[in-house]
């Protein structure tokens, strides 16, 4: 796996797909989507390039309600476990520790982005932090394929060009309806909606099983399927990802409630997922762990932290109390 993502010509697009957890992922376990692109970088947070030597490569992810913009450029490293170097990945999270490294972060590289709260206290949890340490969360899986030059050149001109304005809409405009846009501009008309299984909403799965299912029928994309684990800690492990019939059709809260009042949608549903939805994510993954990335990503606007820095003395006083709470 290490030979996967070692310095060579040959660039990469890879889906990453994380879990769901939480609230809302109890409600809808549908997971988010995100693309890393391992020769392309960024000048600043919204605007893209074509990486330098030794650079490793950003994830480029929408979300709901970051600022006013529509996606994100966050180095690898960062965006999977919120620090510069596989070394200082943490063993074991918990849940003010995991606070603490995404203030941290905030703080050296997205504070224009994301400022700070009333006189200068921490920055309001909300989305932002689903951008940094994602593995202290959820278990991710991801699908690569190469890509060309012209194709990563295409990517980022046509991301420069367009308005980075928050654009999130469920239905239509949603986490993986932005990953199948990215894919889609790097291979027209790769991925394109399910409108039987999943109703028509662009789902992370839907957007992996298109990949897989393009990798097995052109042999000289070198597909790869690997499994980024969860991080070990206190926080709560996160739930399989499923797709719109299969949710319906296997989440309790649901199958109980609609078997009593509407029992035909459950039939529906089931019948649905076993014709046109069982597809299993994460089949014949290996397992990476963060040295496979090889190289600090370290965001190329801000310069490189002294080797010998403690990361904890970066957090003024105020932000690790506020993380011991």
């Amino acid at each position: 796996m290490a030979g996967l993502f070692t310095a060579t010509s040959q660039a990469s697009v890879t889906l990453l797909i994380s879990e769901p957890f939480g609230t809302f992922g109890t409600m809808m376990p549908l997971g988010h989507a995100g693309v890393y692109l391992d020769h392309v970088c960024a000048d600043t947070p919204t605007r893209l390039r074509l990486c330098r030597p030794g650079e490793m490569g950003i994830v480029l992810a929408r979300y709901h309600r970051v600022a006013n913009i529509d996606w994100l450029a966050i180095p690898i490293l960062p965006f999977l476990y919120g620090v510069d170097r596989p070394e200082d990945v943490p063993q074991f999270m918990t849940l003010p520790h995991e606070a603490e490294i995404r203030e941290q972060y905030r703080l050296r590289y997205l504070r224009d982005i994301v400022p700070d709260g009333p006189n200068g206290s921490p920055a309001p949890k909300d989305e932002w932090v689903e951008t940094i340490g994602v593995t202290y969360d959820r278990r991710v899986w991801a699908y690569r394929i190469e890509t060309t030059p012209e194709q990563d050149q295409r990517l980022v001109d046509t991301m420069n060009d367009r308005p980075n304005v928050r654009a999130y809409i469920l239905r239509i405009n949603n986490c993986a309806d932005f990953a199948a846009n990215m894919v889609n501009i790097l291979y027209p008309g790769l991925v394109r909606r399910d409108k039987v299984a999943d109703f028509g909403l662009m789902t992370p799965k839907q957007v992996a099983r298109s990949i897989e299912a393009y990798g097995k029928t052109h042999p000289e994309s070198n597909l790869a399927v690997m499994e980024i684990p969860q991080i070990p800690g206190t926080l709560r492990r996160s739930r399989p990802v499923q797709g719109v019939s299969e949710t319906a059709f296997k989440t309790k809260r649901y199958l109980v409630t609609l078997s009593i009042i509407q029992p035909e949608v459950i039939v529906g549903c089931g019948i649905v997922y076993l014709k046109h939805g069982r597809w299993k994510i994460g089949q014949g993954a290996t397992e990476v762990t963060p040295d496979t990335w090889l190289q600090p990503s370290t965001p190329s606007w801000i310069p490189p932290r002294s080797e010998t820095a403690n990361t904890t003395d970066l957090m003024p006083q105020k932000n690790t109390h506020r993380s011991s709470q």
